[in-house]
């Protein structure tokens, strides 16, 4: 009998000893958590980018739009495509137009004003995901359709002048966003409006240009309108508000009480955080600032976790794995918006020039830091266009290109 309790024994203790050599690593991946590598970076990703301005905040305001009185309709909405020829559509049908689009009027407005408030955060500090509705940002998106009805009714110089101020402002939101999501939006409209503004420029090339639109003649600052980092930032601040609440939803809705219960030995939203600022940091700073100066995308590479985190967070660690390749195309778009930047620009540049100067002349006269660069705008004679190439898969294979058509020249008035 004691032979076979010394057995059992050493049995028991054969099993002992991996379960609590398992456990010894679990509580120190778990007690030396966050590192400091990971608190360094949420230091970094906690910096907010211009969120102190003073001024009006747009957020309550884009929270609180008038209701929209249904669907735009697809005929009159020029949102669906950054190349739809919106005074053209409208022009097709002036009167179903205007009907369709004013009962709109109010609501689009409004957005306008809060996309052109000096500030857009969202205060809030924590949220329930089945309560926390974003921000009605369609409405941005819709904008041009009210200017180009309000063009194609002969308000040119006023349409025009409105379409500049929301396209400074999608700018603003671009560079500085509150959201990833509000900076993607943003990048979105602008590229429309730029197709707007030109096609408006195109049909009444004597109008004197606005001065919100002589603002948008200047050369964009790549290493700040390039940089993902606010974009980044906004989004962590996202993930700080919303994670939380989302796994207890996740937990609460489970129908695995086994799972339920192993859920916080496995996985950690701070953990989680941590590594996704470490991987997010990479988008800040120095570095980053010079690889968006020479149009260089800063890849968003997750860090390896340390070998104790695949014990102590083995669903946080795959969890990460999956999310993060979902960010590396957001670096090209965010670089494609400064070369849409410099596209209107440089458009916008040539359609004040001396009328006498021919295309080609005009392009040559821009100067070299808007022409030229990393990425190098061009001119094509044979469709009369400015191109720029353009690398996030969004917009396609290879990244496609944005064009704008070169402006008309406006002849002398007769002697």
């Amino acid at each position: 009998m004691a032979t076979v309790w010394r057995w059992l024994s050493r049995l028991l203790l054969a099993l002992l000893v991996p379960i609590a050599l398992f456990a010894a690593i679990w509580a120190y991946g778990r007690l030396t958590s966050p590192t400091p590598a990971q608190q360094a970076a949420i230091a970094v990703m906690q910096q907010d980018d211009g969120g102190d301005t003073a001024g009006e905040n747009g957020f309550p305001l884009m929270m609180a739009l008038p209701p929209a009185p249904g669907p735009l309709p697809d005929a009159v909405n020029c949102g669906n495509s950054a190349d739809a020829q919106c005074i053209a559509a409208i022009e097709a049908a002036p009167e179903a137009s205007a009907a369709a689009i004013e009962p709109f009027r109010a609501h689009l407005e409004a957005a306008a004003r809060a996309l052109r408030a000096p500030v857009f955060r969202d205060r809030r500090t924590n949220a329930d995901l089945r309560f926390d509705d974003l921000p009605p940002f369609q409405a941005v998106v819709q904008l041009d359709s009210l200017r180009a009805l309000d063009f194609a009714a002969g308000n040119t110089v006023g349409a025009l002048s409105a379409a500049c101020d929301d396209a400074a402002a999608m700018a603003r939101w671009a560079a500085t966003p509150d959201t990833l999501l509000q900076g993607m939006v943003s990048i979105a409209a602008f590229r429309q409006h730029s197709a707007l503004i030109a096609d408006m420029r195109r049909r009444a090339p004597g109008d004197a240009l606005p001065p919100s639109c002589v603002a948008l003649t200047q050369s964009p600052d790549a290493a700040a309108e390039g940089l993902l980092c606010p974009a980044l930032r906004g989004e962590f601040r996202y993930q700080q508000r919303t994670l939380p609440s989302l796994e207890t939803e996740m937990v609460a809705h489970g129908d695995n009480a086994w799972a339920e219960r192993l859920t916080p030995l496995m996985h950690d939203t701070e953990w989680m955080l941590g590594q996704t600022a470490r991987a997010f940091s990479a988008a800040c700073g120095e570095s980053a600032k010079q690889a968006a100066r020479e149009d260089r995308a800063v890849p968003l590479t997750g860090a390896e976790p340390r070998w104790v985190d695949y014990v102590a967070f083995p669903t946080s660690v795959l969890l990460a794995d999956i999310a993060m390749p979902a960010y590396t195309d957001y670096t090209e778009r965010q670089l494609d918006f400064v070369a849409q930047r410099r596209l209107l620009a440089a458009f916008l540049q040539m359609d004040a020039m001396d009328a006498a100067l021919t295309p080609a002349q005009r392009f040559e006269a821009l100067p070299e830091t808007l022409r030229a660069g990393p990425r190098p705008l061009r001119f094509d004679a044979s469709s009369g266009l400015l191109v720029v190439p353009l690398r996030g898969r969004l917009n396609g294979p290879g990244g496609g290109e944005a064009t704008l058509p070169v402006p008309v020249p406006v002849p002398p008035p007769a002697a």
